[in-house]
């Protein structure tokens, strides 16, 4: 493999992750800047699906471990390579414990 591929392939993850960071705190300042306005207009806010998104990353943690442990599975047989798939399953399972043990599946009336 020449040079300037092994320096993007160095490069993807950091440039993944300052993406995934700005894009976040650029996300967050939006959530921020629309509760704050509809507090000063005096409305009410609207419901939290806070409950919903922790299932669905935790859904998609989970796949996505998953895959990358079947890949590296059929590509490489049992090696190290695993945790790169294990990692992001054990996560998303996790997550998903979490989200049961908490009662997030159970529905109140007012809901």
């Amino acid at each position: 493999m020449n040079q300037a591929a092994q320096v993007l392939i160095a490069l993807l993850p950091i440039v993944s992750v300052v993406i995934v960071g700005v894009l976040s705190f650029f996300y967050l300042l939006w959530e921020y800047r629309k509760i704050r306005m509809i507090i000063e207009r005096g409305e009410k806010l609207p419901p939290s699906r806070y409950k919903e998104s922790l299932l669905l990353v935790g859904i998609v943690a989970l796949c996505v471990g998953l895959g990358l442990i079947l890949y590296f599975l059929l590509k490489g047989g049992i090696t190290d390579a695993l945790l790169g798939g294990l990692m992001p399953a054990a996560t998303g399972l996790g997550i998903i414990i979490f989200y049961c043990v908490a009662g997030g599946g159970k529905r109140t009336g007012g809901e």
